[in-house]
């Protein structure tokens, strides 16, 4: 089977030119995960999670306006040590694109705040992202890729730098701030 150019998959290659590691059946090398990117990704992820998320010990929820749409995040779960927000975007009704089909999925994502990484735990309703990451076999009855938990959190880094970039904060204004008492 063929598999794409750029799938994330690393290969080491021993000075006669073949491939070293464990051998997966049919000759293939095993896919090993690239623990110092992903977790680059997910502390890029904590931070600017943070950034969109001003006292997250207290608030709720956020809203954001996009140029396309807008941008909702709510606490789901809190406990001592993480927090679990939900994040979802959805197009503007005077959209151009009225279709809606480049709106991004509803993303879960926990946060550890003891080591100051977030991890996407869902995306659409379904998780845990990537399986239990031990017993692994492609192709699989969900066609998941072996680095699927690796590219949801390329893809929330991906997705958060554009709304840090792009985003504006929704907020009310309490009584009695524009001069007027009520």
């Amino acid at each position: 089977m063929a598999v794409p150019a750029d799938t994330g998959r690393r290969q080491t290659v021993a000075p006669t030119g073949k491939a070293r590691g464990a051998q997966v059946g049919g000759g293939r090398e095993r896919y090993r995960v690239d623990l110092t990117t992903y977790h680059a990704d997910c502390d890029a992820n904590y931070l600017r999670l943070c950034k969109l998320m001003p006292e997250l010990a207290t608030n709720q929820h956020w809203r954001y306006q996009m140029p396309q749409g807008t941008l909702e995040m709510a606490v789901l779960e809190r406990s001592r040590y993480t927090t679990e927000v939900s994040l979802r975007a959805s197009m503007a009704a005077s959209s151009d694109r009225g279709d809606g089909w480049l709106t991004p999925p509803p993303i879960t994502v926990r946060l550890y705040h003891d080591a100051r990484m977030a991890e996407v735990v869902a995306v659409n309703g379904q998780g845990p992202v990537g399986g239990d990451g031990l017993n692994f076999r492609y192709p699989n009855p969900a066609m998941h890729n072996e680095d699927e938990r690796q590219q949801v959190n390329r893809y929330l880094s991906e997705w958060l730098a554009h709304c840090l970039a792009n985003a504006r904060a929704e907020f009310t204004l309490p009584a009695g701030i524009n001069g007027k008492s009520e």
